[in-house]
């Protein structure tokens, strides 16, 4: 009994498939929107991922209790943000730390190159804010930070171009920056990413007092980076900030901020959800994608069985059931979902190697393709159906007679 069932499952299968391969044009062309769909669906889902790899490559430098505090200028007025509202800003007890960053670019030659390299002064605790670590050498102190030294921890980037190699030997060779000669006392590690305007790798870390003294001066621009002790009280080390600074900078009531307070946490979550909304709404279009192809399976379906309304009433005059006949034409319209799943796939792959080869920021996501191949056999079977059971319900006297 059971070979009989499946002796009858494997026939009406191979129906099925010479049915289909008789039109093979027909068969093409009705899954090709299954075949974009499909192929859409997985190019959304790793673009998606791409874009969020590419925002926490971007904050990784900053812990989402960092708060930036830059300078703009409000109603034509020169801010008076600088590095003295550190120790201000360190009185809150709910910051931790209150980091100054003085940034600029300068041309910068070492070894037998030279090269346009960004300049970061700061305080020694810039290690804690941005966790940096050190593949070379170690970073200046608070007595070098102090005495004015000129010592530089050159960003892995920098030492690739000057000399060769991130992991070039240069600990206590000499570096000139601008016009000055600097003492190269660390590397450090590649970070990705980047600190507001600029990146750690692509820079030269200074004593802010070196850097302002004898490389940017005041044409180098200035914020702050300040951290709350932990996260949950990052709101009121926002609120703590702005009194300080308003008070600070002699701002009276009704007067405009001169400074802006940035929550990296939130910058990072806002991100997130833009890149999240983005994916969704391109998600919304392979899936309405899919529905159009899954409607053209059940129109070219409808078709079919007119055209073989004759031959369904002579497989039912000689025996065939119902269930074989809906089983049949149900089964033609999960080849037709299921070959336009694989030619999706296979064309949604062949896409994100050429993405990936012109730099575009996608990741291979393994689980898109089955997600995808769920959702194209299940609209394959769901609008397969109603034609199939239309089929299986034409009485054989009306078949035969048919024209």
């Amino acid at each position: 009994m059971k070979n009989n069932l499946m002796y009858i499952q494997i026939g009406t299968l191979k129906l099925a498939w010479r049915s289909l391969t008789k039109n093979k044009a027909r068969s093409l062309l009705t899954s090709l929107g299954v075949i974009i769909g499909a192929a859409t669906i997985v190019l959304v889902i790793e673009m998606g991922s791409g874009a969020s790899a590419q925002i926490e490559e971007q904050y990784s430098n900053m812990s989402v209790t960092t708060i930036l505090i830059n300078a703009p200028s409000a109603d034509g007025k020169k801010s008076k943000l600088d590095v003295e509202d550190a120790d201000e800003l360190k009185k809150s007890e709910n910051i931790s730390l209150a980091v100054p960053q003085l940034t600029g670019k300068v041309q910068v030659s070492g070894g037998d190159n030279s090269y346009q390299a960004g300049i970061l002064g700061s305080f020694p605790e810039f290690v804690e804010i941005v966790n940096l670590e050190m593949n070379q050498g170690r970073f200046f102190n608070q007595e070098e930070e102090e005495d004015h030294i000129k010592v530089a921890v050159l960003g892995a980037t920098v030492v690739e171009e000057l000399y060769g190699a991130q992991d070039a030997e240069v600990i206590g060779e000499t570096i000139v920056i601008g016009k000055k000669q600097f003492e190269i006392i660390g590397i450090a590690e590649y970070k990705g990413g980047s600190i507001g305007p600029i990146s750690v790798d692509d820079s030269i870390v200074l004593p802010y007092s070196s850097s302002y003294r004898y490389v940017l001066g005041k044409s180098g621009k200035f914020n702050l980076n300040i951290q709350a002790t932990n996260v949950d009280v990052i709101n009121l080390a926002m609120e703590d900030a702005g009194v300080i600074l308003r008070e600070s900078h002699g701002l009276k009531a009704g007067m405009v901020d001169d400074f802006r307070l940035r929550d990296m946490g939130a910058n990072v979550q806002s991100a997130k959800d833009s890149a999240k909304t983005m994916a969704l709404l391109l998600g919304s279009v392979g899936f309405i994608v899919l529905l159009v192809g899954g409607i053209g399976i059940m129109n070219v379906m409808h078709i079919i069985v007119k055209e073989r309304t004759k031959e369904i009433g002579i497989r039912k005059a000689i025996g065939a059931q119902k269930s074989h006949i809906m089983l049949q034409f149900l089964l033609e319209s999960i080849i037709l979902s299921v070959f336009g799943a694989v030619i999706g796939l296979i064309m949604a792959t062949g896409i994100f190697y050429i993405l990936k080869a012109y730099g575009l920021d996608i990741v291979f996501v393994w689980w898109s393709y089955g997600l995808s191949t769920l959702f194209t056999v299940s609209i394959g079977v769901f609008f397969g159906y109603y034609p199939a059971m239309q089929a299986s319900q034409l009485k054989p006297i009306d078949t035969l007679r048919y024209e």
